[in-house]
Parts: structure tokens; C-alpha cells; sequence
């Protein structure tokens, strides 16, 4: 989808093709924006397996396996196996984590790199071993390579929390923490110099509109803490619990959980030291409230920035069922039954999206799908308990794994037929249209580089006019402001495919209500000038 997964897609494929893995750009731009892991990891399996949509996505969901079994781990070493299967599973069957291995972006490396760090790092303060410590220093660079500081941040803030609650000070006094900070300056040495030698040593450069920009301090500071102090030109209009109504629906189906477990160490704050010593860990409350707390303090605020923190959800809310909800018959009574009219509206929403939205034009698929949901539905509600020992959980997992199957399936492709690059893709390859003489002008287009995985070039009006001089004819991807702009600049310019487009990760009802769906859509047009 674009712009940000279609973007780091052709990223890595210019990055592969140019051979510059440290000076990063962007359609021969120069970008400072995420750091390169991302482009690194896809590059590498573009290599391996060639360039396409599976390669660009199996690292996301290697990472993303990883990511559960660490959470399992992590679970495993202070609870219960019961309570660390049901963490993976909590973990496994968000919402957020289908969206981030269908829409790849940053935060699934971070997420999980994260997550791994933290796992490893309880283990070294259990067994001092010097292999989980480098394993934990080597994952939090990995983060910090996919996102910033925030993939250092996040494990310091959990193993704060846990060291100051439970009282173990002495486990900060180890030499080999020294060993793992200079492990982790190696690691990200390679970034580092390359940041340098590409804005540092050269401040005549123009990047975000500006000169003399400092790409070690951006990366350290303005990208991560800028959005704190406001130093960072991105700026959105979210307010300070915007992540509380995020997490509501990315962390489906287990919300109710979430805001559960919340709730309840609130009411226990009148007796801070019995909660204190009540807990054997405080690692996942620390890893979970306090980067979201100052995710909520950011001036730049998108949904899938608190993906981060799901992982320490995941052991809060598994911790919370199996040790606390289960002991109160009337409370898990009444949470079950919240539960069932949740998931209940899920898939009315669904309903809706297939039969209202997205008319189906393969009917008899979608009402397999629906027939087979809907009696798995209706045997868990009527059937005895079995595996964790509750039907929530179940009833949970079958709603969760149905919807998506619905939404990979139908839902996606469906909305996917708005995203203009795809089906102008498709025209170009089909027709043979020679890749080196078609631009992309006054339209973001990424998809375009995705299904032709090519990157195409950006190009001015004069642009156009100069490569018509030598080369005519040029194909141009646009949209109608752009052809309009074309004709208007005199130059002999014919439609020769025109497809629906709309910016598809930015749904409103407008779109969504098929009678009103036309007045919102744009066109994506290629143009071919002479």
C-alpha cells in the first residue's frame, strides 16, 4: 500500500540496484527520514529471491515469528507455561499484527527486535550468562537500525521499571553491560558513518527543505525526541490520548483485556507496596506504559507507532486473565459477555465492508468464508470449555483468524483496485512500454515501481519537455491535474489508459459508501507525449 510500504519497496530495490547501501536516496533524492535496516533486510531477500511482493514480505514475517516466540519466552520466565502460550497467542492474533505483515513498514522490525532485546536481556539478569546480554545488545541495535531510539528506549524504560519495583539495584553493577554497549556502537557504525559522509561532511545539501542538515543529530535527536520538544518538522493535529482509541482497535480482539488489566492496577495504587511486591515483574508494565506515555507526548502521532509497545500487552493481558479474571467467577462472567458483543460487532463489520462496501464478485467464496466463521462461532459459544479453559479465548482466536482471512482475501484486493500504480502497472508490462522512457509526474505512484519493480523517475514539466526533444515518445504516469497541466503547457499529450485512484491506507465513508464513492476518486492516468 502507499505511501510508506510501496516507498521502502522501491527504496530497496534502487538501494540493490545502485550498490550504495550507506548513502541512501530515494528516486535519486537524497532521504533522511528511517534509518536503512529496512532497506538492508528487503535488499538482502530481493538478492536471494528476486524482487517482488513475497520477498519484501517473508522478512517481516520471520521477525514477526520471532517476536511471538519471544514473547512466549519472556512470559515463560516469570509466569506459567499456560500464561506464556496465551501471550503468543494474545500477541499473534492482533490486529495490528496482521496489518503490519500485510502493509510492511518499519515497525515490524522495531517491534520485534524489541521484544527479542528484552527477552534475552531477563535472561542474562537470570543466569548472567554474556550470550543473552550480547543477544539482547544485538537485537536493540537491530530496532535501532529499523526505527531510531525508540528501539534502545523501549527496553530501558521496561527493565527501569522492574529494577526500581523490585528492588535489584546490584544487577546494574555488571561488567558485562560495558561489553554490550560497545557491541551495539559497532553494530550501528556502519549507519553512523554513512549518515555522516552523506549530510555531515557535505552541509551544502538540500534535505526536508533545508541546508546544512546534521544527519547524526537528526537520526539521534530530531526524528525520535524532536517530536517531543517540536525541533521536528512533522506536526499532525493528534491529541494527547490519540494511541488510547489507536490501541482500541490495533489491539483487537483482546482490548477488553488490555483496558482490564489497566484498570485494575489502578485500583490497586492505594496499596503501592503490596502491588510492588505482588508482581513478580514489572518488565512488561514498564515496556508497555511508559514508551506509550511518551509516544502520547509526540507532536507526530500515526496509529501504527504504538505497535511497539504489543508485545508487553500481550504478557500484561495474559498475566491478568489467568491470575486475576479467572479467580473472580462474576467478573470473567461479565467480561466474557462484553467479549462476545465485541467480537459480535467485528464481523457486523465485516459483513458490512464485504456486502455494503465491496459488493462481492465472487459471492460464493466470501460466503464460505462467512458459513464456516459463523459456525465456528456458534460451537464454541455452545460447547464446553477445552484448550486455556475458557471460550473467550477461543471464541477470540476463531473471530480474529476468520476476519483476516476476509480481509487478505477480499477486503484488500478489493480496495487495492483504487490504488492506481497497480492496474497502470499492469497496462505498461502487458503492452511492453519501455520502462527507461516512462516517468512519473505530480503523482506519488510507488505501487508503480511495486508491480513493475522498477523505479521510475520522477520528472519535471521541464523535464518532460527536454526528454520530448530527444526521445519522444515518453510515457508519463500521472493524474488529471497533472495531465491538465500538460495540455495547458501546449505539449501533444493523449490518454492512453485512465484508471480509478484513491489514496487507499486513508479511508472515509465517502469512499466507503459506493454512492458517493465516485465523487471522491481521483484518476491515474498514463499519457504518452510526443
Amino acid at each position: 500500500m502507499e505511501v510508506d510500504s510501496a516507498q521502502y519497496f522501491s527504496m530497496s530495490v534502487e538501494m540493490l540496484e545502485s550498490g550504495s547501501f550507506l548513502e541512501i536516496t530515494d528516486r535519486g533524492k537524497e532521504y533522511l527520514d528511517k534509518p536503512p535496516f529496512i532497506f538492508w533486510i528487503s535488499g538482502l531477500f530481493f538478492y536471494l529471491f528476486g524482487v517482488g511482493e513475497l520477498a519484501f514480505k517473508l522478512p517481516s514475517l520471520l521477525f514477526s515469528v520471532l517476536g511471538i516466540y519471544a514473547t512466549y519466552r519472556l512470559a515463560k520466565r516469570y509466569y506459567s507455561k499456560e500464561t506464556a502460550i496465551l501471550a503468543a497467542l494474545i500477541l499473534a492474533a492482533t490486529q495490528g499484527y496482521f496489518h503490519f505483515n500485510n502493509d510492511v513498514r518499519t515497525d515490524t522490525y522495531l517491534t520485534n527486535s524489541v521484544i527479542a532485546s528484552v527477552w534475552l536481556i531477563a535472561e542474562f539478569l537470570n543466569n548472567r550468562k554474556l550470550l543473552f546480554c550480547l543477544g539482547g545488545f544485538f537485537f536493540a541495535a537491530l530496532a535501532m537500525l529499523a526505527k531510531g531510539p525508540m528501539g534502545l528506549v523501549a527496553p530501558i524504560a521496561a527493565f527501569a521499571c522492574h529494577i526500581v519495583f523490585k528492588n535489584e539495584w546490584k544487577k546494574l553493577w555488571r561488567w558485562e553491560w560495558i561489553v554490550g554497549v560497545i557491541f551495539l556502537l559497532v553494530l550501528l557504525s556502519p549507519m553512523v558513518y554513512g549518515l555522516y559522509y552523506q549530510f555531515d561532511m557535505q552541509p551544502q545539501k538540500w534535505v526536508n527543505g533545508k541546508q546544512g542538515v546534521s544527519g547524526i543529530r537528526f537520526y539521534f535527536w530530531e526524528q525520535s525526541f524532536g517530536r517531543i520538544t517540536g525541533e521536528n518538522v512533522w506536526k499532525n493535529d493528534t491529541g494527547p490520548f490519540f494511541f488510547v482509541h489507536n490501541m482500541a482497535w490495533s489491539f483487537m480482539p483482546w482490548s477488553v483485556l488490555i483496558f482490564g488489566a489497566f484498570f485494575h492496577l489502578l485500583l490497586n495504587l492505594k496499596s503501592p507496596r503490596i502491588l510492588m511486591a505482588s508482581r513478580v515483574e514489572w518488565i512488561s508494565w514498564g515496556g508497555f506504559f511508559l514508551p506509550f506515555v511518551a509516544l502520547s507526548m509526540s507532536k507526530y502521532k500515526l496509529p501504527h507507532y504504538i505497535y511497539v509497545t504489543f508485545p508487553f500487552a500481550a504478557v500484561i493481558c495474559a498475566d491478568y486473565f489467568y491470575n486475576v479474571l479467572l479467580k473472580n467467577k462474576v467478573g470473567v462472567r461479565w467480561v466474557s459477555i462484553f467479549q462476545t458483543i465485541v467480537l459480535l460487532l467485528l464481523c457486523v463489520v465485516a459483513i458490512s465492508l464485504v456486502f455494503v462496501c465491496f459488493y462481492p464478485e465472487t459471492p460464493v467464496f466470501v460466503a464460505v468464508i462467512f458459513t464456516a466463521l459463523i459456525t465456528l462461532f456458534s460451537y464454541t459459544v455452545f460447547t464446553s470449555e477445552s484448550l486455556l479453559g475458557q471460550r473467550f479465548i477461543r471464541l477470540s482466536l476463531i473471530t480474529a483468524i476468520g476476519i483476516n482471512i476476509i480481509l487478505a482475501c477480499y477486503i484488500y484486493p478489493s480496495l487495492l483496485q483504487y490504488q492506481a500504480g497497480a492496474p497502470a502497472a499492469k497496462y505498461a508490462l502487458e503492452n511492453t512500454l519501455p520502462l527507461d522512457k516512462f516517468f512519473v509526474f505530480e503523482i506519488n505512484g510507488r505501487s508503480l515501481d511495486v508491480y513493475t519493480q522498477h523505479v521510475q523517475k520522477e520528472i519535471s514539466l521541464q523535464g518532460i519537455k527536454q526528454q520530448v526533444m530527444t526521445e519522444a515518445p515518453i510515457y508519463v504516469f500521472t493524474n488529471k491535474e497533472g495531465f491538465e497541466t500538460l495540455s495547458d503547457s501546449g505539449m501533444n499529450a493523449k490518454i492512453i489508459f485512465k484508471t480509478p485512484s484513491y489514496p487507499v491506507t486513508l479511508l472515509t465513508t465517502n469512499f466507503l459508501n459506493p454512492k458517493t464513492r465516485e465523487s471522491v476518486l481521483n484518476e491515474g492516468l498514463i499519457v504518452c507525449v510526443r
